[in-house]
């Protein structure tokens, strides 16, 4: 096993994706590339619903956990309750076989 873990998050945002929504998120995504131990984030979403998400690679469980605490709250903050998250250990021999882009 990996010390890497995977974060899965799902959560519901009742908003199209429009241009200001990207254009509002950038520097969102900008602050969480410099998040301590964040290897990468894939933000997600299921097309004709308000169902979003994102899945993050994070250098270690300790890393997460702190992010995790402070992004909940900010999720909180702007008025989204409804999530659900998910904490992975990564099988990294078999995922490696399938090109995982882990470190």
């Amino acid at each position: 096993m990996s010390k890497q873990k995977i974060w899965d998050l799902h959560l519901k945002y009742n908003g199209p994706i429009t241009e200001e929504f990207i254009e509002g998120n950038k520097q969102l995504a900008e602050s969480i590339a410099k998040e301590e131990g964040i290897i990468w984030k894939i933000w997600t979403h299921e097309e004709g619903t308000s169902h979003y998400g994102s899945t993050y690679l994070f250098k270690n469980l300790d890393c997460l956990t702190k992010y995790k605490e402070m992004h909940i709250k900010r999720l909180n903050a702007i008025g989204i309750t409804d999530i659900t998250e998910y904490t992975f250990d990564i099988l990294e021999d078999l995922s490696k076989i399938n090109h995982a882009p882990i470190e």
